[in-house]
């Protein structure tokens, strides 16, 4: 249960990210966040840490997309506030889902321990 509420703030932030990226037409965006978690199936050092580089590269779409839309929103004159804060707080809870992914430790030594020495 630990496990499942862990991924759950990752899970949702890939869905939402992939609907991001429908909305504009770019599938293999869509593709790649929606693969995004099963990444954490793996378990591995470098698996956990590719999905937090992708959470963060997530957020920094939020933001570029909140800088677009708000600037638009400002040059025609039309409120921009409310756009702002909904979209400061998708990009501020998807960087936050990369601290929720726990990286495995790195393992010291042989990864195959040495069975007993044979018989002579």
């Amino acid at each position: 249960m630990k496990t499942l509420l862990r991924a759950l703030p990752v899970v949702l932030s890939a869905l939402v990210l992939a609907a991001h990226f429908f909305r504009s037409r770019n599938l293999p965006l869509v593709a790649l966040s929606l693969c995004l978690p099963f990444l954490l199936l793996v378990g591995r050092r470098w698996s956990a840490r590719a999905v937090q580089a992708g959470l963060v590269l997530g957020a920094l779409e939020w933001v570029r997309t909140l800088a677009f839309f708000a600037g638009q929103r400002m040059e025609v004159g039309r409120p921009w506030g409310r756009l702002a804060v909904i979209l400061g707080v998708v990009a501020a809870l998807t960087a936050l889902s990369a601290i929720a992914v726990r990286v495995p430790r790195e393992r010291r030594g042989p990864v195959v321990e040495p069975g007993p020495e044979p018989a002579r």
